[in-house]
């Protein structure tokens, strides 16, 4: 398991907390080099600590009024889940793929432009070989989205 020290932990609080920024202001804010924080953020890149930097977006702007959840139940046949998962992944609505213990075996959280979007996109999920039935749950509205909060404590811990 891969270990965080407190400095590379102080770097990651403040890319959550300010977003990405040149690595002098973060350096700056923490009262070290920028060559520190440079080598910090290459390191934790490398082993896959920060995956990417991406920026947060109001898909509603973008004319993406619908998020939803799809819940399937699926063929317990590995190969047909295989199939599944890449086929699922590929959809470019799809914005979250997990597969579940419970009732359901897999969810894809989507984003679509209208309803008629997102009919098309399920019929295609439930015409999948491996997909035996699905569930759609439309969001009507979001009281937190905040998927930062959880890594921000552990940091802080």
């Amino acid at each position: 398991m891969l270990t965080v020290k407190d400095l590379e932990k102080k770097i990651l609080l403040n890319l959550l907390e300010k977003g990405q920024r040149p690595t002098v202001k973060i350096a700056e804010d923490l009262g070290v080099t920028r060559q520190t924080v440079a080598k910090k953020l290459e390191q934790m890149h490398a082993s896959g600590l920060i995956v990417y930097f991406f920026p947060k977006m109001e898909p509603e702007i973008l004319g993406l009024s619908i998020q939803a959840y799809i819940l399937m139940r699926e063929d317990p046949r590995s190969d047909l889940r295989k199939e599944t998962e890449e086929i699922v992944k590929s959809f470019p609505q799809v914005a979250e793929f997990q597969r579940l213990f419970g009732k359901y075996d897999s969810v894809a959280k989507v984003l679509v432009k209208d309803n008629r979007e997102l009919s098309e996109l399920v019929k295609k999920i439930h015409d999948l070989n491996g997909v035996k039935e699905t569930e759609t749950f439309i969001v009507h509205s979001t009281v937190k989205d905040k998927p930062e909060d959880p890594v921000k404590k552990a940091l802080t811990e």
